[in-house]
């Protein structure tokens, strides 16, 4: 008797065929290397987890390195000639503004640069770079309204849309590095994102562009001075960073709004940026650190945002004003001047057996 054969849906890629699981690994890969923040889990600490390949030209002496490893994804244009089962081939390109690839029939990704993106129609997954000082400057304007006025850009809450390269924007380097993504363009040249400064050539070892980024960022005195190295002057780069140590945290608020609107949860306020819901702590500064929870809410209910994982809580306004006291004191003692005792008492517990940590953290203050 013939076994019955089980068939999944698959999209062509190059000559290749692709089940949609292993589309969505691409994409989470892909999304990594853009943004420069784990999608995928740990980095293997042996290889880099993805690389982009501008000229399949390079791919022959790129494989035969230690960059590639059995868990690495390898991205190249169609027609790269390289075993199908080790590079995956897509269309179009991702290197230039206002432009588009595609993985098969199924995957689209849009690219802009940050100044066209207030007028461009989102049709699909964006992805939203800064090419140069004009980019930053806007997008710094961007998150100086949202801390000053709590009014974020509507391009970065749309849940398709993803800023690019977000370590060199205030995020924190965290886990970016050789080991988390590459780009190799059409010279051969090697850096962590399309707009990075040289780290080394095809045929370097890991090691080699590992001690070449860990030594430009020990010479910055703000996150990863690599991934926009090309595209910024690094000292303008690091003034205005430095000059707002909360951009981690709008990073944050940003992601947060973002994920809820996937859930068509908008029109969102965000305690710190702005405004707070108990305007009594409106003299308080906020934490400048990007780890501590957010918290949003609407006329309806609140939302408890943790950044580190990802996760959302929704509250009620009651229980939200009992958070957002103890986000913005830092002590139970502190925000009893603001809420109820037995409501800081009830939040806190079940937060605590959640694993989430509301008091005690983000002492460091924002200016």
């Amino acid at each position: 008797m013939t076994t019955p054969q089980t068939t999944h849906p698959t999209t062509a890629t190059g000559n290749t065929m692709m089940d949609k699981t292993e589309l969505r690994r691409i994409k989470r890969h892909l999304m990594s290397w853009s943004t420069g923040q784990f999608e995928v889990g740990p980095a293997n600490q042996d290889s880099c987890s993805t690389i982009v390949v501008a000229d399949p030209a390079h791919l022959a002496d790129l494989l035969d390195t230690d960059l590639v490893g059995d868990n690495t994804v390898v991205l190249a244009p169609e027609g790269h000639g390289a075993d199908p089962s080790r590079v995956v081939g897509f269309a179009g390109t991702l290197d230039e503004p206002n432009a588009e690839m595609s993985i098969g029939y199924d995957f689209f990704l849009q690219t802009q640069d940050y100044a066209t993106s207030p007028f461009m129609s989102v049709l699909g997954p964006t992805l939203v770079r800064v090419t140069g000082p004009d980019d930053l400057e806007l997008f710094l304007a961007d998150a100086d309204r949202a801390r000053e006025e709590g009014v974020f850009p509507d391009i970065a809450v749309v849940p398709a849309v993803r800023i690019a390269d977000l370590p060199g924007l205030g995020a924190g380097p965290g886990v970016d590095g050789p080991q988390l993504r590459l780009y190799v363009n059409a010279e051969g040249e090697i850096s962590t994102s399309i707009g990075g400064c040289s780290l080394g050539r095809v045929g370097d070892t890991l090691a080699s562009l590992r001690a070449n980024w860990d030594r430009r960022n020990a010479a910055s005195t703000a996150p990863c001075a690599v991934c926009l190295g090309a595209v910024l002057p690094e000292a303008d780069r690091t003034r205005e960073l430095l000059a707002r140590p909360w951009l981690g945290r709008y990073l944050a608020a940003v992601d947060g709004l973002r994920m809820l609107a996937t859930r068509e949860i908008v029109g969102l306020r965000v305690s710190g940026f702005g405004q707070r819901l108990n305007p009594a702590l409106d003299h308080h500064p906020d934490s400048a650190d990007a780890a501590t929870p957010l918290l949003f809410w609407n006329d309806e209910s609140g939302y408890v945002y943790e950044p580190a994982s990802g996760r959302t809580f929704q509250v009620n306004l009651a229980a939200a004003t009992a958070v957002e006291a103890l986000l913005v004191t830092g002590s139970a003692e502190q925000a009893s001047e603001y809420a109820s005792p037995r409501s800081l008492a009830a939040v806190d517990r079940f937060f605590t057996e959640s694993g989430v940590t509301l008091a005690g953290i983000g002492s460091e203050v924002a200016v």
